[in-house]
């Protein structure tokens, strides 16, 4: 089951997790190059725990809820596409 599109700015916990307590931001949403949209989470307890997931696990709620969305962030949209790695030469 998915819930809303996840939105940079809003926070989310972990489902089950013995440390349920952990609230988890969504600093930033981009499309990799095979085309999956993932988010860079941060921990709002400790910013030096992070973690990169595709934006379809953030989505389902039997892994994830919403504990708090930024509205600003959410009537924005805030997204973007990584750029093109220079190739070596």
């Amino acid at each position: 089951m998915t819930s809303k599109q996840p939105q940079v700015g809003d926070q989310y916990r972990t489902v089950g997790s013995a440390f349920r307590n952990t609230v988890w931001d969504l600093n930033e949403i981009f499309t990799s190059r095979d085309g999956i949209e993932h988010a860079r989470l941060s921990s709002a307890y400790n910013a030096t725990e992070c973690k990169t997931l595709a934006v379809s696990v953030i989505a389902d709620t039997n892994r994830f809820i919403l504990a708090k969305t930024s509205a600003r962030n959410a009537a924005e949209g805030t997204r973007f596409r990584v750029p093109e790695l220079m190739s070596e030469k």
